[in-house]
């Protein structure tokens, strides 16, 4: 308690140091906390636009398919498959099992006038299909399939690109299961605005009866099934146990992070940048601390002696001036930590518009829009604090016992 207390005296009587150190310790706190709070929000807006508009918990697909897809073919029509009642049933056994839905997916040119645009035809079942995605609930004009109905429901974005409204005519060519080409035509029965832009420019949908008989396929044809979960979390443990039931299979069962292999990548190359820039501003902290551990040596030399002379051994002088530069790193953590909690719930209060400091046209594959808003996480708080302060004694170590070993009488000769 004594080295404690001299430790302290020593902090408090340099107020001017202690504090433009600590500031830079406190800047980078706080930045890190509002990073990580955007970066979490950012990334759980998007995973969940995705699982709502794009692959929701979990998906169920041959290999070849996947495959296909992550080199950007055109999906083959060969991959379609049907379950069988024991598939299904693993289905709805999963633990945190909601509804699933068979997809049949294939790619095609939309053609309107004279204009035509690849765009990838989700055929659906409208019942299920809306226990497992939410585009129904962002209706824009006109209304959503239903059964045995013909027509297509596509995006607000890809209604303007052709200039379409409800009602108008499209023509959707493809090739079916014996490669020759073939067309749909019909009107354009509703027009959605998800906040996901990839969906709203690129898909569309149909029903799954109606593209199945001019493909080729049986009616209950799919190459996809999407399942969707009560919890997001349990979605890589339950793809696994489901993976597990499929082993006398060609069927891959998939999580939405497996699937959306380009947010992943996002995340991790999101936090990499925030850990650099503030390992940035850590080593610009670290060095202020060790010049401090420095310049506090050189003050006080007659203190060093003294307290030599009163019995103190070096590894006790070593841990004064350690407990100097853990204090400036606690001080520093916690001005940090009490700024970011007002940064942080600022962030989650009012938010902020992502078209402010996004382009979202020019990043139409980021399933990102809308209003944003910030996201707490404790952990962070006391992950950061004990960064800083576990930094601070680091780079205190080496000065503090170069203090210790000083020779004050020689010094003070000297001086």
């Amino acid at each position: 308690m004594y080295l404690v207390r001299i430790a302290l005296r020593n902090v408090m009587r340099r107020r001017s140091r202690t504090l433009v150190i600590g500031s830079i310790l406190a800047i980078a706190v706080v930045f890190f906390l509002l990073m990580e709070s955007l970066m979490v929000a950012l990334m759980d807006l998007s995973f969940q636009n995705a699982i709502d508009f794009e692959t929701p918990h979990i998906e169920v697909s041959r290999q070849g398919l996947i495959d296909d897809e992550g080199r950007n073919r055109a999906l083959p029509l060969e991959e379609s498959f049907r379950i069988d009642s024991d598939t299904r049933q693993a289905i709805e056994e999963l633990a945190t099992y909601q509804a699933a839905v068979p997809i049949l997916d294939f790619s095609a040119e939309f053609i309107a006038g004279r204009h035509s645009f690849p765009v990838l035809v989700r055929s659906i079942e409208p019942g299920s299909f809306q226990e497992v995605f939410r585009h129904h609930e962002h209706l824009q004009a006109g209304s959503f399939l239903e059964e045995g109905q013909p027509g297509v429901v596509i995006g607000q974005r890809l209604a303007e690109f052709f200039e379409l409204d409800v009602g108008d005519f499209f023509t959707l060519r493809f090739r079916d299961q014996q490669g020759s080409f073939n067309t749909m035509e019909g009107e354009v029965r509703g027009i959605l605005d998800t906040p996901h832009p990839e969906v709203n420019m690129r898909t569309v949908l149909v029903n799954r009866q109606e593209a199945a008989a001019r493909l080729g396929l049986p009616d209950d044809a799919a190459n996809r099934w999407m399942i969707r979960l009560s919890h997001r979390q349990t979605a890589p443990e339950q793809a696994q146990a489901l993976q597990r039931n499929l082993t006398d299979s060609d069927l891959v069962a998939r999580s939405y992070r497996e699937a959306a292999e380009f947010l992943v990548s996002v995340e991790a190359w999101g936090y990499i940048e925030t850990y650099f820039i503030l390992a940035l501003f850590l080593l610009v902290g670290a060095v202020g601390i060790a010049a401090a551990i420095v310049l506090s040596a050189l003050e006080r030399v007659s203190e060093i002696g003294i307290m030599k002379a009163m019995g103190l051994r070096e590894t006790e002088i070593v841990r004064v001036f350690l407990l100097e530069a853990g204090g400036i790193g606690l001080v520093g953590g916690l001005i940090g930590c009490l700024l970011g909690a007002i940064g942080v719930g600022l962030f989650a209060i009012y938010g902020l518009d992502i078209s402010y400091f996004l382009d979202i046209e020019a990043l139409s594959a980021f399933p990102l829009r809308g209003h944003l808003y910030g996201a707490w996480n404790p952990s962070s708080f006391l992950l950061i604090l004990a960064i800083v302060v576990v930094i601070s004694l680091l780079s205190g170590l080496l000065p503090a016992r170069l203090a210790a070993k000083k020779d004050p009488i020689d010094a003070i000769r000297r001086h």
